[in-house]
């Protein structure tokens, strides 16, 4: 029985063949990174750190994606049912202050804090959360406010994974509507109170080792099924669905409240079935974990997928199969693909060769990916420790460029460019700008785009090269060299909450695009397919970002 009746948010235009030359960087292209908090993988490592200390930590994490290329962070705040933020509902995490439900001292709020900084730099912030996960970590005391303290019914144990005998894994029960209610509540506070780009689940949703040592899961399935789902398979896949679908309505709610564009995405695991597509093999998302990210595309309460693909290509798990797969799922129902690819396997005895993952970002850009924006790499620890030099590999090719995430498209979502910038001008070695009136949607930019092209021409016929740009800031100026002065022209755009971009490339002091959106999913790679009316302000752009 399905949960979602099959139904389309909106008209989803097909999407058509790619046409002409492929633009080799793309500036709409997300470049995402994994900053796990659970186990002090990445931030903060240490949990008996001062907030100075912590704070410092978390600056040269920005400070260092930033100038690796990178466009998005994906911060862990809710690892345990706890918070890595100010939360009347769930207690401060352990991993945060050493202690769960102990405040740092001097008091500090890290989320309002990461979103502030990375803003800072340019760089959308995406709140990650792990719905149901209670404990794994047998060293810590829960909170005497932790949920499962609280509601202890409300809980089940189970094995941490098939090969973990010893540790054990407490989750919130998924059949229970008051955890779907409390689950809502976390992401609805969170969506409420902090200026975030995104909220993200990751894959944890039934138990990796399975249901078999989870009687309480028998006795649920028993009183909590007023549908009367068949198979207790079927009813958990549903219970997953609702959660999901109840997230994804709570956070558009939030949205038009408040002119918020907060998106929704989840990063499942890799498989979704045994032999999908043939050939694969390993465990399966909907039989194991028990959650079918098919659903949640068809009733489109997901803006974007972003399946863990930690396998190479030509593997037993080929990435180059299931990725193509994943995109034409992605496609079929108008929404976007990120996928997560496993910087971490750059690490360890069997580890990879920096060319698989230059090979997996080509295989994202291929052509054929044409529901695809980008991807997320797990985790940051990659980045930090440059592992096999990955830092200056990507720097030369992949990533040589800045790029900005594009827009999330589809009914609801915003879709109204900002106003240009306004009063743009050349100063001894500095482009300055003024901000511009609200759109009529009420945004002002949130982010500007500062171009350099070799003439007035190369500004039109190159709007859409990631080449060009020369940066992505918060504020209304740019540094300059002599040379930069000397040789080139500057375009300013305007980006909102969206990334809806603005201005106008037809002459060299008017600077930017507006654009008119249709609905139809954004071809990546960009091509110069591009319809242009230089004398209507509004240009519609196809295929294009």
């Amino acid at each position: 029985m399905k949960i979602f009746a099959p139904y389309f948010l909106f008209l989803c235009i097909a999407i058509q063949a790619q046409t002409g030359k492929l633009i080799p960087n793309p500036k709409a292209d997300l470049r995402g990174v994994f900053v796990p908090s659970i186990s002090s993988l990445s931030w903060p490592t240490n949990r008996n750190a001062t907030p100075a200390v912590q704070q410092a930590e978390l600056i040269t994490i920005l400070d260092n994606l930033k100038a690796n290329g990178y466009n998005t962070v994906f911060l862990q705040v809710r690892p345990e049912s706890d918070a890595l933020y100010a939360s009347s509902i769930d207690p401060w995490s352990y991993w945060l202050t050493g202690t769960q439900g102990k405040a740092p001292t001097p008091f500090w709020d890290p989320l309002e804090f990461a979103v502030k900084e990375a803003h800072a730099r340019g760089l959308d912030l995406h709140a990650w959360l792990n719905p149901y996960r209670v404990k794994q970590t047998p060293a810590m005391e829960l909170a005497p406010n932790n949920v499962a303290k609280l509601h202890p019914n409300w809980t089940f144990q189970a094995k941490l994974n098939n090969t973990d005998k010893a540790l054990s894994l407490k989750m919130l029960n998924p059949g229970l509507p008051d955890v779907r209610n409390y689950i809502v509540n976390v992401v609805k506070d969170i969506a409420n109170r902090y200026d975030i780009d995104g909220i993200h689940f990751d894959d944890y949703f039934y138990p990796y080792a399975g249901m078999n040592a989870t009687p309480q899961d028998a006795k649920t399935f028993k009183e909590n099924n007023p549908t009367n789902i068949t198979t207790i398979e079927d009813w958990r896949r549903n219970n997953v669905n609702l959660m999901i679908g109840m997230v994804y309505d709570a956070i558009q709610t939030v949205n038009t409240n408040k002119n918020k564009n907060i998106v929704f995405g989840v990063s499942p695991f890799g498989i979704w079935k045994a032999d999908t597509p043939a050939g694969i093999k390993g465990t399966s998302s909907f039989s194991a974990l028990y959650c079918d990210p098919i659903a949640w595309l068809n009733s489109g309460k997901v803006d974007y997928l972003a399946p863990q693909l930690y396998w190479n290509i030509n593997g037993k798990q080929d990435y180059t199969a299931l990725s193509k797969w994943w995109n034409d799922q992605a496609k079929r129902y108008c929404k976007q693909l990120y996928i997560s690819q496993g910087f971490y396997k750059l690490d360890g005895n069997k580890s990879w060769e920096i060319s698989e993952i230059q090979n997996q970002i080509n295989q994202n850009k291929a052509e054929l990916m044409d529901a695809s924006f980008g991807q997320i790499a797990y985790s940051y620890n990659a980045i930090k420790y440059n592992l096999k030099g990955l830092n200056g590999v990507l720097s030369n090719t992949h990533f040589k460029y800045k790029s900005f995430a594009p827009p999330i498209l589809g009914l609801g979502k915003d879709n109204i460019s900002p106003i240009k910038p306004k009063n743009i001008r050349v100063e001894p070695f500095k482009i300055l700008w003024d901000t511009p009136i609200a759109a009529p949607d009420g945004d002002l930019p949130v982010k500007y785009v500062i171009y350099a092209f070799d003439n007035a021409n190369e500004a039109i016929t190159n709007m859409h090269d990631g080449s060009k740009i020369l940066d992505i800031v918060s504020g209304n100026e740019l540094k300059l060299t002599q040379h930069q002065m000397d040789t080139k022209v500057f375009v300013v755009t305007s980006l909102d909450k969206n990334n809806n971009e603005a201005g106008d490339f037809t002459e060299i002091k008017k600077f930017g695009i507006t654009h008119k959106k249709v609905n139809e999913l954004v071809i990546n790679p960009i091509t110069d397919d591009i319809q242009t009316n230089v004398e209507d302000p509004n240009i519609l752009i196809k295929k294009s970002i």
